[in-house]
């Protein structure tokens, strides 16, 4: 997405940082202590990584104990405290912007990592979702309380230029770090410090605009951070890693929603003119939302065309139609994990994703889609590289 230009809207920065990670002779293996991103962690995934080494990131990603508070995010505080006093984690002792790679199958995630300059007005850092206030104060916790950034954000621009050649270009030599994730994931990351390929992409980013694929809620934490520490330089970036999709493509999938009290009777007698509501799940159907309770599908498609995303038209038109409290939803990334929930008074909504230009278009306009609205891909594993301030 190519800006107006950086005088008048602000500039794309992603400057180089010093940023920490794991030594291989410490840990069981670097892969092993690498984690999703904590708002794709089901239980039984948090178990495993749990159980698979002590140092696994998801121990500082993910507190436990809700019970207990604010207190819950001191254990990370000092878990992180206490890798760094005993050399688990090292920090790269010159500023560098990194180049990751994961690899998985035929699908491939590739970018820069830096440190993100913070654009509250959203002239070239552009939402595209909303955000749930109690999650960003979820990060925001976390990010104080250990004074770092562990999960980079996900931003995608286009057409990159001499800033995606210089990606590829470090490509082509020894990687810095490598590792392996449970998964069959190959994760690579290569440095890029010389001075003069660091001005060069610093030009060409400042010529764009980046959408926020992945991380709104770490986001609104950053900008929050940065409200409250105004006289702190450190608290004017946040972690972030850049992909050009043209170069490098990223996959877009939708979220399923679980709606506690709703029933397929409600969905037959309450959906609104300008709706039909055809028996089963009707697969033929491109722009479709399908509902179900465990046993039975019905499936809604639009009769007036498809005016805006299925996640906006449910949220703004359906849910409201239907009687639903939105704050009971809850989110899941997989269709099996959302089926799985439903019962009699218990639906699960499938939906599918928007289209990239549906998305480019509101986040240029300033317009957001309802939170969770969409699951960019691949995304960058946690613990392979992360910031403090």
């Amino acid at each position: 997405m190519p800006s107006s230009g950086p005088d008048s809207r602000g500039a794309l920065r992603l400057d180089p940082l010093r940023a920490w990670r794991f030594v291989a002779g410490k840990v069981s293996a670097l892969g092993a202590v690498t984690s999703p991103p904590y708002d794709v962690l089901e239980p039984a995934l948090v178990r495993r990584l749990t159980d698979s080494d002590l140092h696994n990131m998801v121990r500082l990603i993910l507190p436990r104990d809700p019970d207990l508070g604010p207190g819950r995010y001191d254990e990370p505080a000092r878990r992180l405290t206490g890798w760094q006093r005993d050399g688990v984690v090292v920090q790269d002792p010159r500023p560098a912007l990194y180049v990751y790679e994961q690899q998985l199958g035929s699908a491939v995630l590739c970018g820069l990592v830096g440190s993100l300059g913070l654009d509250p007005a959203a002239r070239v850092v552009l939402p595209h979702e909303d955000v749930m206030p109690h999650w960003v104060d979820d990060r925001l916790e976390l990010m104080e309380a250990t004074d770092a950034d562990l999960e980079p954000i996900l931003l995608a621009y286009g057409d990159g230029g001499a800033a995606s050649d210089a990606v590829d270009n470090a490509r082509s030599g020894d990687p810095w770090v490598v590792a392996d994730t449970y998964n069959g994931a190959h994760h690579r990351i290569w440095r890029i410090e010389d001075p003069s390929t660091l001005a060069m992409i610093a030009a060409e980013l400042a010529q764009h605009e980046a959408l926020i694929a992945d991380g709104h809620h770490r986001y609104a934490a950053y900008l929050e951070r940065q409200r409250r520490e105004p006289t702190r330089p450190s608290a004017e970036f946040g972690l972030a890693m850049l992909v050009d999709y043209n170069r490098h493509p990223l996959t877009l999938d939708p979220i399923h929603r679980v709606v506690p009290g709703l029933d397929l009777a409600t969905v037959q007698t309450r959906t609104p003119e300008g709706w039909q509501v055809l028996p089963g799940r009707v697969e033929r159907v491109p722009d479709r939302i399908a509902v179900t309770d465990g046993s039975s599908w019905v499936t809604l498609r639009s009769t007036r065309g498809q005016e805006a995303p299925t996640v906006s038209m449910l949220h703004d038109l359906l849910l409201p139609a239907w009687g639903v409290v939105e704050a009971d939803i809850s989110f899941h990334h997989t269709l099996q994990d959302a089926v799985a929930l439903a019962g009699p008074q218990q639906a699960a909504v499938e939906l599918v994703a928007p289209r990239m230009d549906q998305v480019l278009r509101s986040a240029v306009r300033g317009a957001v889609l309802p939170q969770k609205a969409t699951s960019f891909g691949p995304k960058p594993r946690v613990g392979l590289l992360f910031r403090t301030l």
